[in-house]
This record gives structure tokens, C-alpha cells and sequence, in this order.
């Protein structure tokens, strides 16, 4: 069930508790940069809530359960979707990926954009993109690959525009699978990315989705995950055996 989070204020009080689990949780610490709107990976779930509240006074962030945070501007022009997503117990909630949906209805008498002018603004913030392709839907993807220490890297293996995030997602909450394919292991050690898709119509696009994904830290959250089940699976068949062991029937 979607509920409204708490008020900044209550957040703010809580944002340094916050930081003083962050070491505690067995992953690695990512770097700031790069980040989009304002959220890194690694950030602490208290400090995404209070940066994606600051974008609007008239639109509550919402989340659903522990796993997501989502901010909703409800333009009728120009709708546009922030989406963040956490870790999992056993870890505490820290970002993994961010994603921005923005969509353009022609009809409603919004500005519209162009192909151009959204990908100014993304090499303005990150630099030249690593990877370009055109996809069989028409869409266009731009990827911008980052090495672990965030610095933007020149070249990259094509493979990695195959990785889709939401296709990890599910590990952060049942953990990583047993037999990796060939792709996951690729993604999972370099898809530290901003990817954009842009979907295009005429001298106008339709709309994007741009994210930020880190999946090297996604697979060390995953594995902690899955360590964890591993741990609780062990000690129920321990206990298990102590019952049966206690179990001496009566003749």
C-alpha cells in the first residue's frame, strides 16, 4: 500500500541516525558523483526522501513498502516520474538505482523537446556518452559507463546496453541467482551506468527514461541477501535435528 512518508522536519532529525548505520551493513561505499536529481547511490533512504521532497511543496513523496520511493509531478503537458529504489534486508535501505520518466503529450500544448536538447543537457552534466545504439522500437539509447570510483569511461563493452535494471531488481529481495548467465555476470561486474532511451517522433520525442543504476553494488546487497537466507536455512535445519534428536519415543 502506497503511503505518504513522514515530514521533512521528522526527516531531518532522523538523516544523521541514518548515517551512522551506513558502515555497518557490509556493502561498499559508492561515490557521489554521478548522481541524478540530486541522488547517488549508496544515499541512505532518509537523505533520498528529503532530496526528491525538495523538488516540489505540492507533491508529497510516496512510498511503497521498504524497497521504493516515487515523486509524481502531475503535469498534464508534461508529466514527470522519479522513481527510487533500495536495498534489502538484511541491508538497510540505501540507493541502487534512480530512475526519471518524463512523457510528452502533444495535444495538451506543453513546449515539447527535442532529441537534441535532452541529450545537450545530459553531456552537459555527465560528459560524452560511452555506448550509443539505436533500437528496432525506434527508440535511441545513450549510456554513460563509469568505473567504480565514478570516473566516466571513454569505451566499454557493447554488451552492457543489454543490462536492464529491472531485470535485477527481484535479486534485491530474493538474492543473487545460483547459476549466473553470461549478460548478469557482465552487468553485475560493470553496469555502473546513467542510461537514457529516448523515444522519438518526427523533430519531437515522445518521451525519455533516464536512470542511474549501480549494479556491482547491486550484486554485493544481493549477496548479502542471499548469505543471509543461506544463514537462516542452516540454523532451521539445526534446530530441526535438535528436535529430533530430543524426540525418544516410550516402549
Amino acid at each position: 500500500m502506497i503511503r505518504h512518508t513522514p515530514t521533512v522536519a521528522f526527516l531531518r532529525c532522523l538523516l544523521s541516525l541514518a548515517a551512522l548505520r551506513v558502515s555497518a551493513q557490509g556493502l561498499p561505499t559508492p561515490p557521489r558523483t554521478p548522481d541524478l536529481v540530486g541522488i547517488h547511490t549508496g544515499m541512505p533512504a532518509l537523505q533520498a526522501q528529503a532530496t526528491l521532497q525538495k523538488r516540489t511543496s505540492s507533491v508529497a513523496v510516496q512510498h511503497g513498502g521498504d524497497s521504493q520511493l516515487q515523486l509524481t509531478i502531475p503535469d498534464p503537458k508534461n508529466p514527470d516520474i522519479i522513481t527510487v529504489y533500495m536495498t534489502q534486508p538484511p541491508n538497510d535501505p540505501f540507493v541502487w538505482r534512480v530512475t526519471r520518466q518524463w512523457i510528452y503529450y502533444p495535444g495538451a500544448g506543453g513546449p515539447g523537446m527535442t532529441e537534441e536538447a535532452l541529450l545537450a543537457g545530459l553531456r552537459a552534466k555527465y560528459g560524452n556518452e560511452t555506448l550509443a545504439a539505436d533500437q528496432a522500437s525506434g527508440a535511441h539509447l545513450a549510456l554513460w559507463i563509469f568505473d567504480r570510483d565514478g570516473r566516466l569511461k571513454a569505451s566499454a563493452d557493447p554488451a552492457l546496453q543489454g543490462c536492464e535494471a529491472g531485470n535485477f531488481a527481484p535479486m534485491m529481495a530474493t538474492g543473487v541467482p545460483q547459476q549466473p548467465n553470461d549478460l548478469e555476470k557482465t552487468c553485475f561486474a560493470a553496469f555502473f551506468a546513467v542510461k537514457a532511451s529516448i523515444n522519438l517522433r518526427g523533430p519531437l520525442i515522445d518521451g525519455y527514461s533516464v536512470e542511474l543504476v549501480n549494479l556491482p553494488y547491486a550484486w554485493q546487497a544481493a549477496l548479502n541477501v542471499t548469505n543471509a537466507n543461506s544463514r537462516a536455512a542452516g540454523r532451521a535445519r539445526q534446530d530441526q535435528l535438535n528436535r529430533a534428536s530430543q524426540n525418544t519415543p516410550t516402549f
